[in-house]
């Protein structure tokens, strides 16, 4: 039949769009080490090597017979398209792995990528055997299109954020792709004209090319749309390290200033002793005194250890603690031991200040009040929660009648500050057990 200028001019326009986006995907996957970029560049120059093969005389001026009856052509052109279709649909699954939670889907990607290689083993089989090997062409592009349209109806159901544009691409890759198939076995059952002769694969064509624009506009409207997420965290960071100086100066304010006045205030009190020789009250008096200086330098040390940059990581907050136990712990020859198991997560920075004094303060009082011999830190995760637990084999006490002082109020305070659950488990002769459950957000 007589060849379409038109038609041979789109091929040539857009064999060169799909290689020109090839490169551009492998070029931006270097950059961003996205895989679902890197998938569908593999993708596009799967197709264009397909369409290639597909079109000898559009490209090379090489009669379309002898390259179709050739052995290149009849062993790999279908192996080809079922690998090709196999990068779409990995494509698809790392694309859409972020935005659903669905056994079924994962179910049913395991299941085609089992028969996608099992499909080429057959091909080769039916090869040897001489029989028939078009129906795989036909089975695996079904397989793409089943899994496309499944999850084109999630995207629209369930209105899954930023994916609503490759949908649309795949749609339309689904059409094109269907009227391929179509054109191919009319012209198998005898239905010859212009298309199903010489151009059945011009569909497949224009549908590729409308994927290709909808993921370019996906890309930057998912683009788009992290950078609002990370201004805004950015926005919410600043925030909460705001939030968190205010509390800090509140408290310098309050436990500093209030601790400091006490050192004047004793100060004074034993100038007046020593002028009038009351040496054994002055040596109470600076002991008082000694003891107040030693806790602002450790509440000065805990402010600027917080505030200071780089010490954002969870690991480090339970690595201080791991410190600061031991260093109390030998005083009163306490074994202390930790176990930490936790992930690479953070906490907001006011969340983690809060977690931190409350088991320093946990720590504290049990080494002061537990008489124990050990004494663990553990913390953990368990779901969507941190578990923190400090655990003594002292002496214990009676939760239900212990009247609580200072220590356990400023606990119960900072929970409710993070938000968190506060249980504490103590009997006499029974050691004690305080555990806080903090939400991972």
């Amino acid at each position: 039949m007589v060849k379409s200028n038109a038609i041979e001019l789109f091929y040539l326009f857009f064999q060169g769009i799909l290689l020109f986006q090839t490169f551009f995907l492998l070029i931006l996957y270097f950059i961003t080490k996205r895989k679902d970029i890197l998938y569908y560049s593999i993708f596009l120059l799967l197709s264009a090597l397909y369409f290639f093969l597909n079109a000898p005389n559009t490209f090379f001026g090489l009669d379309d017979n002898l390259i179709f009856n050739s052995t290149l052509y009849l062993q790999g052109n279908i192996p080809l398209i079922v690998i090709t279709n196999l990068f779409y649909i990995l494509f698809l699954k790392v694309f859409f792995a972020g935005v659903y939670i669905n056994k079924t889907v994962d179910k049913l990607f395991s299941l085609i990528f089992i028969l996608i290689p099992l499909l080429i083993v057959v091909f080769f089989l039916l090869r040897y055997l001489h029989i028939d090997t078009q129906p795989i062409f036909y089975i695996v592009n079904l397989l793409a299109i089943v899994v496309s349209v499944f999850i084109i109806s999630r995207v629209f159901w369930h209105q899954l954020p930023n994916t609503g544009w490759v949908a649309w691409g795949m749609a339309f890759n689904i059409l094109g792709t269907t009227l391929t198939i179509l054109m191919i076995v009319l012209e198998r059952y005898g239905i010859r004209n212009l298309i199903t002769v010489d151009y059945p694969l011009l569909f497949m064509r224009v549908g590729i090319l409308a994927d290709m624009f909808f993921y370019q506009v996906a890309l930057l409207k998912k683009w788009h749309y992290q950078e609002k997420q990370l201004a805004v965290e950015k926005l919410q960071s600043q925030l909460e390290v705001e939030k968190l100086r205010n509390k800090i100066s509140g408290e310098l304010h309050d436990d500093i200033g209030s601790t400091l006045s006490g050192v004047s205030m004793y100060s004074y009190m034993a100038s007046t002793q020593l002028h009038n020789g009351e040496h054994e009250n002055l040596k109470t008096t600076l002991q008082t005194i000694q003891q107040s200086a030693g806790e602002v330098v450790n509440k000065l040390g805990d402010v600027v250890w917080s505030v200071k940059p780089g010490q954002d990581s969870l690991q480090l907050v339970f690595e201080r603690l791991e410190q600061y136990g031991l260093d109390m712990c030998k005083a009163k020859h306490i074994d202390f031991k930790t176990s930490i198991l936790i992930s690479h997560f953070n906490l907001p920075a006011e969340t983690r200040y809060q977690l931190y004094l409350f088991c320093k303060e946990a720590i504290n009082n049990a080494v002061k009040y537990s008489e124990a011999g050990l004494l663990k830190l553990t913390a953990k995760e368990k779901g969507n929660l941190l578990e923190v637990s400090i655990a003594d084999n002292g002496k214990g006490f009676d939760a239900e009648s212990i009247k609580r002082g200072n220590g356990l109020n400023n606990m119960q305070q900072r929970a409710n500050e993070m938000r968190a659950d506060f249980t504490l488990q103590s009997k006499t002769d029974g050691g004690c057990l305080i555990t806080l459950k903090v939400k991972i957000t």
